[in-house]
């Protein structure tokens, strides 16, 4: 590796699996301290005990004020600072809008768009006092574009990217770059959930009726440019890019990384 993250201080939240851990696994590489967060403990002990001595893993429920803020707490405890942080955590959202149940797109919105500002809020002092750093915000290729049957998932996904842009002019005085990552398909265990909710999927990638989760997810291919699907690690990638030095002009972007799909 090449250490590009040496002396950092990062949160990764959602570490326990997918991308955040693909994330994790990669900051603690690159040189960064790293506290793994998921609202399973036992898989986020599991990642910070695979990466070893740069890692802590906590159980934070990121819809929890208190959780968040005692999860800033914890990182500036162990690491005496805070540089970056990646709030990846979320959860699957289908269903059309007027078949929802409102607790369905209530709970959608407080894991995916609430959780993600509760994530970083109690964090910006701590940037502050070290100068500055990096906010990455996970969003959505859905809520750039219009995809089929994920109505509370888009609209968080979208308000993300909303508060990315926003936070990039309110912060950028203290030197804190606020940016957003919009994945296209990349087959996580919430990807394969939200397929498997969101029927209306098949229809897009073209298979018939009675398809499985894999033949759907397989399908979405053809929605690709570049022809296959996409990988944690081209995910994470972006995420180490963004919260290193190395993005030091880059702030308020939304930047999609799925394939050409939103092009195409």
């Amino acid at each position: 590796m090449t250490e590009r993250l040496v002396g950092k201080r990062t949160i990764v939240t959602g570490a326990g699996s997918g991308i955040g851990q693909a994330a994790a696994r990669l900051f603690a590489a690159e040189g960064a301290r790293v506290l793994c967060a998921d609202i399973d403990e036992s898989s986020a002990m599991a990642v910070a005990d695979e990466i070893g001595e740069r890692a802590v893993g906590l159980r934070v429920d990121v819809t929890n004020p208190e959780g968040c803020a005692a999860m800033v707490r914890r990182a500036v405890e162990d690491f005496g600072g805070l540089d970056a942080v990646y709030a990846n955590a979320g959860i699957a959202g289908a269903g059309r809008a007027a078949d929802l149940e409102v607790e369905d797109w209530d709970r959608v919105i407080a894991v995916n768009l609430t959780g993600v500002w509760l994530s970083i809020k109690y964090a910006i002092p701590h940037l502050v006092e070290a100068g500055g750093g990096s906010l990455v915000l996970q969003a959505s290729v859905g809520g750039v574009i219009g995809v089929p049957n994920i109505a509370p998932y888009a609209a968080a996904k979208a308000g993300v990217i909303g508060l990315a842009r926003q936070m990039a002019v309110d912060y950028g005085p203290d030197n804190i770059r606020v940016n957003a990552i919009c994945p296209g398909t990349v087959p996580t265990p919430l990807v394969r959930a939200t397929y498997e909710k969101a029927g209306g999927f098949a229809a897009v990638a073209d298979v018939g009726p009675g398809a499985s989760i894999d033949d759907m997810i397989a399908a979405a291919v053809v929605r690709n440019p570049l022809g296959r699907l996409g990988t944690t690690a081209d995910i994470a990638n972006l995420a180490l890019y963004l919260a290193s030095d190395e993005s030091s002009w880059v702030t308020g972007a939304a930047i999609t990384v799925d394939g050409g799909m939103s092009v195409a």
